[in-house]
This record gives structure tokens, C-alpha cells and sequence, in this order.
């Protein structure tokens, strides 16, 4: 009798540490699941585009163009850059101000999903001779310009910082555009400051918000 309860004891004993292993391993398939969809993801490592642009796809210096990653940006402008984001959208930002013609600038990337969308040259306390000579620049590449809408410059700005523009201040602004759908504006922002802003054929499509019209 009390071999038999021995016996029975070892196995039920044998049972119940079974049955929490196989607890652990369910409650740990489950948690593995929720990790790989909320945690931290793995940067992706640089991808060098393999595809053959279009003939026509625009080139901004050095051979950056739309859609590129932050990395492969930085590989190809070897300005020193410094970078910050904010929600789906990050910015970078050169160090120190770049050659654009005849004149400097601060050149800004902008990124949305890690996505070259939109670049801008920023000049500061920019006087009206060399703001024409720049537009005279642009034309001689692009064609002539037709009047560009302040408030749509605004919006796209919005999308990234909303407090960047106001609109009583976007004025003489021109407007370009490339034949793959880029367009280039040139402009004022405040009453000295004047910038070239590019933006993707992407972006430029989906300016505002138009749901529900």
C-alpha cells in the first residue's frame, strides 16, 4: 500500500511538471509574438538601389534622388550632417552651409518612413539681386516658372513642422516643374530668408487633405 502511494505521488508529481512546461512554452510563444510586433525594430542595413532610373527621373547633387534612404544619402553627401524625427518623418540637416551656385546655403533632407521625399536649400538674409539670379538659374533648367501658391508651400511644410512657415510671409514665389513630375519652388519665407524647396512627384500629388470631398 504505501509503495502504491509512493508510485502515485512521482507520477502525479511527473504530470504536474509537465504541464507547466508546456504552460511556459505557450505563454512564451505568445509573448514572442507581441515582441516582434510592438518591439524595437532592427535598423535595416544600407541597400545600394540596384534598378536602373528612368531617363527622365530627377538627380539632385551627387546622384541623390527620391526614394533613397538615410543612408544611402549620407554615403553620397559628405557634407556633415545632424538628424532628428518626429512621428513618421525625419529630417537632416547639413552641419554647415553648402555651395549652391554663387552663393551658400544650409541644406535640409527630408525622410518620411526613411523615404526621400522632399529637399530644401535655406538662405539666409538673401537679397533680392541674388534671389533673381538663382530664378534665372532655375529657368535656364528647368524652363520658365509660372506664380506658385503660397498656401500649398505651406502645407507641404506642414506636414513635417507646422510651425515652420507662415503664410503672410511666403511671398514672389515661382514655381518649376521637372518631366518625371518634380517640382521646384523658390521663394521667401520671411523678409530676409528665401529658400529652393524640392519636392518629389510623390509628395507633391498629395498635398492636402481630401477626405470626405
Amino acid at each position: 500500500m504505501r509503495s502504491r502511494m509512493k508510485r502515485l505521488v512521482t507520477v502525479t508529481a511527473l504530470l504536474m511538471m509537465l504541464i507547466s512546461s508546456l504552460s511556459a512554452k505557450a505563454e512564451g510563444g505568445i509573448a514572442g509574438t507581441w515582441w516582434d510586433l510592438f518591439g524595437s525594430p532592427t535598423p535595416s542595413p544600407a541597400v545600394t538601389p540596384t534598378m536602373t532610373p528612368a531617363p527622365n527621373a530627377f538627380r539632385f547633387r551627387d546622384g541623390i534622388r527620391w526614394e533613397m534612404n538615410m543612408q544611402q544619402v549620407r554615403a553620397l553627401e559628405t557634407t556633415p550632417m545632424s538628424d532628428r524625427s518626429f512621428q513618421n518623418w525625419a529630417i537632416m540637416l547639413t552641419d554647415g552651409k553648402v555651395a549652391v551656385s554663387r552663393f551658400t546655403a544650409d541644406l535640409v533632407f527630408m525622410f518620411r518612413e526613411d523615404r526621400l521625399l522632399m529637399i530644401s536649400y535655406e538662405f539666409q538674409q538673401g537679397s533680392q539681386d541674388s534671389f533673381r539670379y538663382l530664378g534665372g538659374a532655375l529657368s535656364s533648367l528647368y524652363g520658365e516658372p509660372s506664380e506658385a501658391e503660397p498656401l500649398k508651400i505651406k502645407a507641404l511644410m506642414d506636414a513635417i513642422n507646422p510651425n515652420r512657415y507662415r503664410i503672410e510671409l511666403i511671398t514672389q514665389a515661382l514655381g518649376w516643374t521637372y518631366g518625371d513630375g518634380t517640382t521646384v519652388y523658390l521663394y521667401y519665407f520671411s523678409d530676409t530668408d528665401f529658400a529652393i524647396t524640392y519636392v518629389s512627384p510623390e509628395l507633391g500629388s498629395r498635398i492636402y487633405q481630401t477626405n470626405g470631398l
